[in-house]
């Protein structure tokens, strides 16, 4: 009678644990391969970039597509040898095929940094100054997807630069600042950035005098003005205007940080009610989870 009662436990057992699904990264593992095409090489290994949730209507599925370049052989040194690794986004998740082209060609590395990869890669035959390109998702929720992309090289000084681009999910339009502030709030909305900004200003001549460079015809005519607007990055807490101060490098790490932030509560008079910012308006919930 025992063994006939364990024999019946371990069955049941058995048939609850087949009954069990399997969660999505127990049912696969990401596999990476290369493939070498001339000088350089495609790594094919993806990284998923934040949504730990599935779509839901009003955020992507952001993965991360790898290429790497190569120029000489492998056991060279440097300047005959040299890779440089390019990742970018690629979006799915929308069940509107002809916005989600639009989203997909609003992040392609064309539209942010003007070359596509094949572009990419003769410049780096030719120049060998890229070392690498990455980007950051910033926000994915509410219809709006905000990405900062760094490029990065060394030519006589090693240096890198910001591409910001943030797109509406709804259309796949990039969004510009006209889309979303009220028209007449946007000389006010500049001139609340730049007298932050010119208090930065105030204190990196401050800091340029401590290190002995003269950093004041470098600032004299920097302004943010309304030609800069379009240029910002977005959370749940506010918004932050990015200006660039155009430094030569030799001076660079004395450049002010050229990002200012606002509150959604210091810009709630300026927000468009019917934009894509009209989710951090006080008495809107749609989006809000």
């Amino acid at each position: 009678m025992k063994i006939s009662l364990l024999v019946g436990l371990f069955a049941g057992c058995s048939v609850l644990m087949a009954s069990v699904p399997l969660k999505a990264h127990e049912l696969s593992s990401p596999k990476a391969s290369v493939v070498r095409l001339g000088d350089g090489a495609i790594d094919r290994s993806n990284r998923l970039s934040l949504s730990p949730k599935p779509p839901q209507g009003d955020r992507v599925l952001v993965e991360t597509k790898t290429v790497t370049f190569v120029r000489g052989k492998k056991g060279q040194e440097y300047p005959d040898y040299k890779e440089a690794i390019v990742k970018y986004p690629q979006v799915t998740g929308l069940t509107n095929p002809a916005v989600l082209r639009n989203v997909q060609s609003a992040v392609s590395l064309k539209s942010v940094l003007g070359q596509s990869i094949a572009e990419l890669r003769a410049e780096f035959l030719a120049s060998w100054w890229l070392s690498e390109i990455d980007y950051t998702v910033n926000y994915n929720q509410n219809s709006l997807l905000d990405l900062t992309f760094t490029r990065s090289g060394s030519g006589a000084y090693p240096s890198s630069s910001n591409k910001h681009r943030l797109v509406n999910l709804k259309t796949g339009k990039v969004v510009k600042a006209a889309d979303v502030f009220k028209r007449e709030s946007l000389s006010t909305i500049a001139a609340m950035v730049n007298k932050a900004m010119q208090a930065e200003v105030k204190q990196a001549i401050a800091n340029g005098d401590k290190e002995g460079a003269d950093l004041r015809e470098q600032l004299k005519n920097q302004r943010f003005q309304t030609k800069h607007l379009d240029s910002f990055t977005i959370s749940d807490k506010g918004i932050t205007f990015l200006y660039d101060f155009g430094f030569p490098h030799v001076i660079l790490a004395l450049q002010p940080s050229g990002k200012y932030f606002l509150s959604h509560n210091q810009l709630r008079a300026h927000i468009k009610p019917d934009g894509a910012l009209n989710v951090f308006l006080p008495n809107t919930t749609a989006g809000k989870r």
